[in-house]
């Protein structure tokens, strides 16, 4: 093999690496739609993913969320604990909002962390960035595609 040849099977290789890299799907990563607004989720689907949830980031970006999958319907307690940023959560069953708890502080230091239990069970909620349910117009039965 001349030395032009393995010059270019290492570039192809380094390119079809890189490429993979950009485009192949994030694990626990997933796109929802709410009202014709697009929100890119970080998906919490274990018991130890429920508990970390958002607590401890210093931000996420607009669009940007956790969506917190459960195996069946509950009023499911959220709090803020550990929380550097405020946040909207949102409660979901069948594919609809039933609840929303908006607009919620973080908690001050040396203050105890606020609980937040939805009115309705949900199988699924989402935290993001405060002021995103109002900013886009959702409300108790707006439709969620996942």
């Amino acid at each position: 093999m001349t030395k032009v040849v393995k010059i270019f099977l290492i570039i192809s290789l380094i390119s079809i690496g890189m490429l993979l890299i950009i485009f192949w799907p994030i694990k626990g990563a997933m796109k929802i739609d709410i009202n014709g607004t697009q929100i890119s989720v970080m998906v919490a689907d274990t018991e130890a993913a429920h508990k970390q949830g958002l607590s401890g980031r210093e931000s996420i970006k607009d669009n940007q969320g956790m969506l917190f999958l459960f195996d069946q319907p509950y009023k499911y307690m959220f709090w803020m604990k550990d929380m550097k940023f405020p946040l909207d959560i949102v409660f979901i069953r069948d594919g609809r909002i039933v609840d929303m708890a908006t607009d919620l502080p973080a908690p001050k230091e040396g203050e105890s962390p606020a609980t937040f239990t939805p009115k309705e069970m949900a199988d699924r909620v989402l935290e993001v960035n405060a002021g995103t349910a109002k900013r886009f117009g959702w409300d108790l039965g707006t439709e969620v595609k996942f």
